[in-house]
């Protein structure tokens, strides 16, 4: 799995570099956001397959990784429109 996330990071990295440029600056703390909450679902996805399925820990978690996933939802959303509307 690591080497699929640094072949993903790698290869996310030149077209959000890419993308980047044609949004401009104010796409910065959108970018920021997204890799913040893609590095807490990835936390949390960990936590949760480290518990045993009877842990009393895990409708918590559960509840955390959805709301994690809803955000990274909502931070992609803005991030393609915002990157739509620049390459048009």
């Amino acid at each position: 799995m690591a080497t699929a996330v640094g072949k993903a990071k790698k290869q996310a990295s030149g077209q959000e570099v890419a993308i980047e440029r044609s949004l401009g600056a104010e796409a910065n703390p959108l970018w920021e956001e997204l890799a913040e909450e893609a590095e807490r679902y990835v936390r949390l996805v960990r936590k949760l397959k480290a518990l045993s399925p009877n842990d009393p820990r895990r409708t918590e978690l559960e509840g955390e990784l959805y709301a994690s996933l809803s955000h990274l939802a909502v931070h992609a959303k803005l991030l393609l429109e915002r990157a739509e509307k620049a390459l048009k």
